[in-house]
């Protein structure tokens, strides 16, 4: 499961690359109501979103997202 590490950094990002949620989610090819769910921690998006989010917005995946699996085999080392 994909989970958004810092809602108000990826907010602030999106602002900062010149994006509005409405905008956001016609390049990435979901409604406004989706992202918007997602930055607001009320959904997890798919992998597939969360690399489509970070390509618009010109940011690497670890910087706003975590792979909640890998996340917790870490935690047990």
């Amino acid at each position: 499961m994909v989970i958004v590490k810092d809602k108000e950094k990826l907010k602030r990002d999106i602002i900062l690359a010149g994006f509005s949620i409405t905008s956001l989610a016609k390049e990435v090819g979901c409604s406004k109501a989706h992202i918007s769910s997602i930055v607001n921690h009320e959904r997890n998006p798919s992998g597939t979103i969360a690399v489509k989010i970070c390509e618009q917005i010109k940011g690497k995946f670890d910087d706003y997202f975590f792979i909640e699996s890998v996340h917790k085999k870490e935690r047990k080392r």
